[in-house]
């Protein structure tokens, strides 16, 4: 009999633990994911793409993100205008109509299109200095003027009607 009573008295006790004690919740079965991955996309391609985050990759590309905050990401590329984009978290419920794994985080692919610097105008071209014309210096083995034959110009004494005379 008091074996009996002992063992009513560790059920009381045990079953009025069991009240006062609180079970845990079943949300450590549904692990909720703590990163996603981001594919950011440029064109032109070959862009490189910094996170607020701190990750960096040359488009197209993709990066293992936090989801806690929203970040921005900035796409730059010689000769063209840097861009910035914003990006946010979604929860899984708001997620859950999209398709795959990709949609916690908007926009996932982050496309940015690249606009191309403006080229400053070319400066005029500059004029090139003439040097002036130097006449050539006579050579002292230089042929005597020819002679024309008779009858083919002018004879060698004159070259011309007298002045006043016209002919």
């Amino acid at each position: 009999m008091k074996i009996g009573r002992a063992m009513a008295a560790v059920a009381g006790g045990l079953s009025l633990a069991a009240c006062s004690f609180a079970m845990p919740s079943m949300d450590f079965f549904s692990s909720k994911p703590t990163t996603a991955s981001l594919s950011i996309e440029s064109n032109p391609p070959g862009a490189d793409a910094r996170l607020s985050t701190g990750g960096t990759c040359r488009t197209p590309c993709a990066v293992t993100v936090p989801l806690g905050n929203e970040f921005s990401v900035i796409v730059a590329l010689d000769g063209y205008t840097a861009e910035t984009r914003t990006v946010r978290p979604v929860s899984a419920e708001a997620s859950a109509g999209s398709p795959g794994a990709t949609a916690l985080l908007d926009p996932n692919p982050l496309f940015v299109e690249l606009k191309p610097t403006a080229q400053p105008k070319p400066a005029p071209p500059k004029k090139k200095r003439r040097r002036p014309i130097q006449a050539a210096a006579p050579t002292a083995e230089a042929p005597p003027p020819a002679v024309a034959p008779q009858g083919f110009g002018p004879a060698p004494d004159r070259f011309g009607p007298p002045p006043g005379q016209i002919r």
